[in-house]
């Protein structure tokens, strides 16, 4: 490598530049004899003041030794030069990285004979990204608090050391309570500054040795080392008083939070690995929820929780399947003009179709596919049927359907995106489809209810308020709700035609009179019998649903709706899925139907042998409960009236 010392290219060039002498001291690299203005730059010092100082003094104290070997070797002529990565010492006291090449040159003579060439690259910003990128590895980027990564290591590694050196210890995982709503209600602004505040409340409220993580989302997680299980939950129980004691501001008010715990806890004896305990704190948060909230769970290997979340995924298993190869059953039940007789619409339900064939009711798997994330899906499953059938539906023999919504279809966008993206491409009028939201999920949700309302109006489709008057306040929410129709309470339904209860009666009668005031048609649920009907006629209730009135069927066995059916070609699917339906969804075993007050519990019992000539007694209560009777006449097939 020739350089003439004389020339702008070594004194002007934009590279640090320097020649050193080689030495056996740690580095190889000697005294600098010669260095450019770029090199002086770099390192902060004149360019006067370089010659005759050691190289060594412009190095990190760490970073000196590094190298040794390649210097060795390029002396030896082994290489014809070599690179290597360095901290700098710049005079005002920070450090800089440079990638260091040193070469050899025959060329130079006079004082500069035998030195070694050595240049620098200031490579600062590329290692700051790196360090960043490392650091992202190991840390949430929004709390700065370890992820669950870097948490799973440290948790295996003290389980590695307790096993060696004996010892306990115990893993907590929580998750803020009904998180989801602040960031619905207040944006997501608001839930970034609830995440940070409640890991420095977690953060402050734990010991110097414990370690404390965002697992993802709203679930956070801490290592508690040396720790026993009494001690575990005693500061399980500190920890989400602090939680309690956060507040941030949104929407000009402030906002708190609550939070579950789940403690499981592991000793040298156990051989559990990290992923054990997670399971086994996560099983407990689970716990902690389904028994209310706000609450501490501690993981025991004999509760049985293991088996219920194995029984859960499998039902979870069974709904995916379901949606993606079609395993779910339309029915109708028909909402009727108590003067005429006349079906004014269809309110469409949803059955599952278990291996045998027979259907299962959606009071036993809605909860698992809320749970599991899936209850929008099946919301937009039953509400894409809806519009094909609606669509295809000649215009002379139209009839309304409705469909159900869950609380999950309030929260965000994606359901109101999915029903402006099916809508665009239909033509029949839009207020043929009806959405029947509870009205104690629009309570819970008021705000996003509202949000839904006006959306559905904009698209010209109707709201009607299902279960109306079992929340108290219904008539003061009602003002800041706009709803098409309301769905009486079958409980003040009920008991007219035997009881006659006059509490009934008033309740009744105030909700005709506010729904004429509002414009807005009542329907009576739960009429079961002619006396009850005579009496919700004479109280200017003049639609209705119930045992009496028509039970649920399946939408193929319907005589309004098969036009639109045959024209999808949904007669000939059906018969074939009638007679053979074992490839749509394959578990285990069948199912029966609980009553069991545990929600987990409720969802499946495994039963090894089932006949279709012994139906369970379960079966008809749930059907009961549903308002549908085994003995129910099948609905009115006369005319359709449009509501």
């Amino acid at each position: 490598m020739g350089i003439d010392i004389g020339s702008s290219a070594f004194s002007d060039a934009g590279i640090p530049m320097a020649f050193v002498t080689p030495c056996q001291e740690p580095g190889g690299l000697g005294t600098i004899l010669l260095a450019n203005g770029a090199m002086a730059w770099f390192s902060g010092r004149s360019i006067d003041s370089l010659p005759g100082l050691p190289f060594a003094d412009l190095l990190h104290p760490d970073d000196i030794a590094v190298s040794d070997d390649l210097i060795g070797r390029l002396r030896s002529g082994a290489m014809d030069s070599c690179s290597f990565e360095k901290r700098f010492e710049h005079a005002d006291g920070h450090h800089t990285w440079g990638l260091v090449t040193v070469s050899e040159s025959q060329d130079l003579s006079g004082s500069l004979k035998g030195a070694l060439i050595v240049q620098v690259q200031d490579i600062s910003q590329r290692k700051h990204f790196v360090g960043q990128l490392e650091y992202f590895v190991d840390h949430d980027p929004l709390t700065c608090l370890y992820n669950r990564r870097r948490f799973v290591i440290d948790v295996d590694r003290q389980l590695a050391y307790d096993r060696r050196h004996g010892g306990t210890g115990a893993v907590l995982m929580l998750d803020l309570d009904n998180f989801k709503q602040i960031n619905d209600q207040y944006g997501h602004a608001a839930g970034d500054a609830m995440l940070i505040a409640v890991a420095e409340a977690l953060s402050g409220a734990s010991r110097e040795t414990d370690l404390v993580a965002r697992m993802g989302g709203d679930e956070f997680a801490i290592l508690l080392p040396q720790a026993g299980l009494g001690e575990a939950e005693r500061h399980a129980r500190k920890l989400l008083n602090a939680i309690g004691a956060v507040e941030v501001g949104g929407g000009g008010r402030g906002i708190k939070v609550a939070a579950s715990c789940g403690v499981a806890d592991f000793s040298s004896g156990d051989n559990q690995c990290a992923d054990d305990v997670l399971i086994n704190a996560d099983l407990a948060l689970y716990q902690a929820k389904e028994s209310g909230r706000g609450r501490v769970r501690v993981f025991h290997i004999d509760s049985g929780l293991h088996e219920k979340v194995h029984a859960r995924l499998l039902w979870s298993e069974r709904l995916r399947e379901a949606l993606n190869h079609d395993g779910f059953v339309l029915h109708a039940k028909p909402v009727i003009d108590l003067k005429t007789d006349a079906v004014v619409y269809f309110e469409l339900l949803i059955r599952l179709r278990s291996p045998d064939g027979s259907l299962i009711h959606p009071s036993v798997f809605l909860y698992t596919a809320e749970r599991f994330g899936m209850a929008i899906a099946i919301d937009e499953w039953v509400t894409g049927r809806a519009i094909s059938l609606l669509d295809l539906m000649p215009a002379d023999q139209s009839t309304a359907l409705a469909v159900n919504i869950s609380a999950a279809s309030l929260q965000g966008d994606q359901f109101i995106t999915f029903l402006q993206t099916r809508l665009a491409s239909t033509s029949f009028p839009r207020e043929l489809l009806i959405f029947e939201l509870a009205e104690s999920v629009a309570m819970a949700n008021l705000e996003r209810a509202r949000h839904f309302a006006r959306s559905l109006k904009e698209l010209g489709c109707r709201l009607a308020l299902d279960n109306f008057g079992a929340a108290f306040g219904s008539f003061y929410h009602l003002k800041h709700l706009p709803v098409d129709l309301l769905k009486i309470d079958g409980e003040y339904v009920r008991s007219l035609g035997s009881e006659n209860d006059p509490t009934d009666r008033l309740i009744i009668e105030a909700v005709v009179k506010l729904a004429r005031g509002l414009n807005t048609m009542v329907i009576a649920e739960f009429v079961g019998d002619q006396e009850t009907r005579q009496e919700l006629l004479a109280m200017g209730v003049h639609l209705g649903q119930g045992s009496l009135l028509g039970s649920t069927q399946d939408v193929s066995e319907i005589e309004a709706l098969r036009p639109a059916l045959q024209a999808a070609g949904q007669s000939s699917k059906h018969s074939r899925e009638a007679t053979s339906n074992k490839a749509l969804i394959s578990p285990p075993q069948p199912i029966e139907l609980t009553e069991a007050n545990d929600p987990i519990e409720a969802i499946v019992t495994i039963n090894t042998r089932r006949t279709a000539a012994s139906p369970e007694p379960r079966h008809a209560a749930i059907k009961a409960a549903a308002g549908v009777r085994a003995d129910s006449p099948p609905a009115p097939q006369a005319r359709c009236a449009r509501p």
